[in-house]
């Protein structure tokens, strides 16, 4: 199986892909300042350009993506942009065009995480792009082709990444080996259109 990790220095992402990498002989990572793969999700023809360099791929997993944390009242229409370009149109031209380069019933999962339903001080931007993500996920996949699968995972807060003993979102972080299994889940079982939580 040759699978591709986009956003694979980041702390869920750079983790789905040393596991990945001791399962299968094929794994490829890559991320904003890769000397090998680059990749900026913001820009959709750097995300194409990177995939017209690798080889015809069985799976796609997107863990790159971020967004504005600011108070509500802070919060300005290019704040949200900045949200709506990278984690949410980003993740959506992932998916626009891995669908052009993956082998028949492929899969690709994107990531999103507890802000979707859960509250926490200073990420309503995040809340908006994750919540439009889930949404996008449940209609998109009905309309993929060739038998490719589309799902997303929504972990709460890493544990290690996150103190253990302190809640976000009213939730206490969670190991990343919790998060991993939700990614093998999404890359192995016949499942579309799902949203795989652990919070």
């Amino acid at each position: 199986m040759k699978i591709l990790v986009i956003g694979a220095s980041g702390t869920i992402g750079k983790a789905i892909y040393e596991h990945l990498k001791k399962e299968y002989t094929h794994i490829f990572g890559a991320y904003r300042n890769s000397t090998t793969h680059p990749v900026d999700i913001t820009d959709k023809n750097n995300i194409k350009a990177l995939f017209e360099k690798l080889p015809k791929l069985d799976a796609v997993i997107n863990a790159a993506g971020t967004a504005s944390w600011k108070p509500l009242s802070d919060l300005t229409e290019e704040d949200y942009y900045i949200g709506i370009k990278s984690k949410l149109m980003g993740q959506v031209n992932v998916v626009n065009i891995a669908k052009e380069f993956l082998n028949n019933n492929g899969s690709i999962t994107l990531t999103t995480g507890i802000l979707a339903e859960h509250y926490e001080p200073g990420a309503v931007a995040l809340s908006l792009v994750n919540g439009a993500i889930h949404s996008f996920v449940n209609a998109a996949s009905n309309e993929l082709e060739r038998g490719i699968r589309l799902n997303v995972v929504a972990p709460g807060a890493i544990a290690g990444d996150f103190p253990e003993d302190k809640k976000f979102a009213g939730y206490f972080p969670i190991p990343i080996e919790e998060a991993i299994k939700m990614y093998s889940q999404s890359l192995t079982e016949n499942i579309t259109g799902q949203i795989l939580k652990k919070y």
